[in-house]
């Protein structure tokens, strides 16, 4: 695979990633996933359901010092001023400049590297790490996969068995059409989109192979129009077609 269709691909490839990493632990221990809002405004993330957010909380604390860090920034960006008075860069931090922000937040913020250390050191580490941040809730960390299975039961009682393709077809559309900037997008992007909803719909369980792919050609042929006039070969390509609804 060449480096411009690994680029471009990104983003599929990520979502499908995402989404069989948690179906492969929801599989592997009885359990069942769930969304989760971390930041106002972004999309969920999936996480394994009946976890107690305190346990969370103990594991976000790199995420919270990143977010600190970036707030801070954030504020010597629309205060930051030239010579004359003027402001350099804006009032406000556009969404591209806010993603800049955080990764340099990260960098100021990481740690040095630990010393290496087998998994069994790591689990008996992180189980006295959790324990100590708990304090009182400490009962939690020694229930942790009875409460996951009992929200899994819960939520596979709800989960319907069969997926409605044109539904889903017509709701991985829309919310292309909004996300992008000029109503214009590609295959790719329904890709990625359908994958996360599948991840969202699927709460865990394993899907059909090429269910996203059906989901996606539905889309295409209900809801959108291709627009693209191909001046190279690759351009006759399913995948680089240019595509509004």
């Amino acid at each position: 695979m060449h480096s411009t269709a690994l680029l471009e691909n990104v983003v599929a490839a990520s979502s499908l990633y995402n989404e069989l990493v948690m179906a492969g632990v929801c599989e592997a221990l009885n359990v069942a996933s769930e969304p989760r809002t971390v930041s106002a405004g972004r999309r969920p993330v999936m996480e394994v359901a009946g976890m107690p957010y305190e346990l969370i909380g103990w594991m976000s604390q790199r995420g919270r010092e990143i977010d600190l860090c970036r707030q801070a920034l954030e504020y010597e960006y629309v205060t930051a001023v030239d010579e004359d008075g003027n402001l350099k860069f804006g009032p406000v931090v556009s969404e591209q400049a806010r993603t800049k922000l955080n990764r340099i937040a990260a960098r100021k913020t990481r740690p040095p590297k630990p010393k290496a250390r087998s998994l069994a050191q790591l689990r008996t580490d992180w189980r006295a790490s959790a324990k100590a941040f708990l304090g009182e809730a400490v009962h939690l960390v020694d229930s942790l996969l009875e409460r996951a299975r009992a929200a899994a039961a819960a939520i596979r009682a709800r989960v319907a068995e069969t997926l409605d393709v044109a539904l889903a077809a017509l709701g991985v559309s829309a919310m292309v059409f909004v996300m992008s900037s000029n109503g214009l997008f590609h295959r790719r992007h329904l890709l990625a989109e359908t994958r996360r909803f599948l991840a969202l719909v699927q709460r865990g369980c394993r899907r059909e192979p090429g269910l996203d792919d059906e989901i996606v050609n539905a889309a295409i042929a209900t809801h959108c129009l291709d627009i693209t006039e191909p001046k190279t070969t690759r351009g006759l390509l399913a995948d680089y077609r240019l595509i509004p609804i």
